[in-house]
């Protein structure tokens, strides 16, 4: 990561993007390259899976997964005996959710988070751990990871859009306005609009 790398102005926005940019020197990327996080996951010797694949795993939690709850959820990374990192993904969700999921539970095994833990609680009914403020540092990691700030702020200065923006780095375009807002860029995009409009 140059220094001269152009970063967010504010203290969240540089911390999201500090990492993200590490995970793309990881994986060999310049800031224009879209990332891939399937072969990210595999570099990282994480085994990625849809529910239904995994046939080892309690019935309790496979009805967890795809059951009654399969809306409520996209993604979950657990640690199997012997250190493996299992991450799965919910069957149901398009491409580009399914690779910010995944870049997602990437970014919770880099920054060292606690895998999901998956118990049975009150009445018999299967839970699964939830930690928000875990959650939202490795969406926020990972979606610096997928769009880098420095072509974000650029594109939009030349008239870029969230949908073509998020086209180039195969993403959606909810995950890039999200990177507009995180970085404090969503007035400077409205007033681009609004320019372009008028």
């Amino acid at each position: 990561m140059s220094k001269f790398t152009l970063m967010p102005r504010n203290h969240r926005g540089k911390a999201y993007e500090r990492v993200g940019l590490r995970i793309r020197e990881f994986a060999g990327l310049s800031l224009h390259d879209p990332l891939d996080p399937f072969g990210l996951a595999k570099f990282a010797k994480i085994t990625v899976i849809r529910p239904n694949d995994l046939q080892r795993l309690p019935s309790d939690v496979l009805r967890e997964l795809v059951g009654r709850s399969q809306a409520r959820w996209s993604g979950v990374t657990l640690a199997l005996p012997g250190g493996e990192q299992l991450c799965i993904l919910n069957p149901t969700h398009g491409p580009e959710r399914t690779r910010a999921t995944l870049m997602e539970e990437i970014s919770h095994v880099l920054l060292g988070h606690e895998p999901t833990r998956i118990f049975i609680g009150v009445g018999g009914i299967s839970c699964r751990e939830y930690n928000a403020a875990n959650e939202e540092v490795a969406y926020g990691v990972g979606a610096a990871a997928l769009v880098p700030y420095a072509t974000l702020f650029v594109g939009l200065m030349d008239g870029a859009t969230p949908d073509s923006i998020a086209r180039q780095y195969g993403v959606s375009a909810e995950l890039v306005c999200y990177r507009i807002k995180i970085t404090l860029l969503w007035d400077l995009y409205k007033k681009k609009l609004a320019q372009s409009a008028g």
